[in-house]
């Protein structure tokens, strides 16, 4: 004779499983969907023509010393430039920050942000970001972007890549 009642508390608990997993592929999925959004929004905002021309531009900057640097670029004389410079070094700590969280991953920041180009945005201002942060007495300003930056150094050694960084353009000397 058949148990029924056995027979309906194996379904019932197939029929849970099956729905613990269902649900978990949804989440997973849900959670890839997130991330391939979040690069893509990065990379629309990162890779514009607009955005190019601000990376340029900020990479063409030339200053002496820290006090050159402010008396070319502080936002009381120079708010134009101040605002662009805040805005990629604020984009650049964003990812920073999401790389630090595990939200991406380095080879995507590298292979699809501009990995190379933000390393040598963090080589070139980094002196200066140094300096605001003794000025400002904030050891934290722009950490993010540091740490971004020195991520990326890594990387490109685990890759074989070498460290130092070729510039031809010269965007490197202040």
């Amino acid at each position: 004779m058949v148990d029924y009642q056995t027979i309906s508390i194996v379904l019932t608990g197939i029929g849970i499983i099956v729905s613990i997993l269902y649900y978990t592929n949804i989440l997973r999925n849900s959670e890839k969907t997130r991330r391939i959004q979040l690069v893509s929004r990065i990379r629309e905002m990162r890779g514009s023509e607009e955005g190019n021309k601000i990376g340029i531009e900020l990479l063409e900057m030339k200053w002496a010393d820290f006090n050159d640097f402010n008396a070319k670029y502080d936002s009381t004389v120079n708010p134009d430039n101040y605002a662009k410079r805040f805005n990629v070094w604020g984009q650049l700590q964003e990812i920073g920050y999401m790389l630090h969280e595990d939200v991406i991953t380095i080879e995507t920041i590298y292979n699809l942000l501009g990995g190379h180009n933000s390393l040598i945005l963090w080589e070139k201002f980094k002196p200066i970001i140094y300096e605001q942060r003794r000025k400002y007495k904030d050891p934290s300003w722009f950490i993010y972007f540091e740490y971004l930056g020195e991520e990326i150094r890594k990387y490109r050694v685990k890759q074989g890549i070498s460290s130092e960084l070729t510039d031809a353009d010269g965007y490197l000397t202040p």
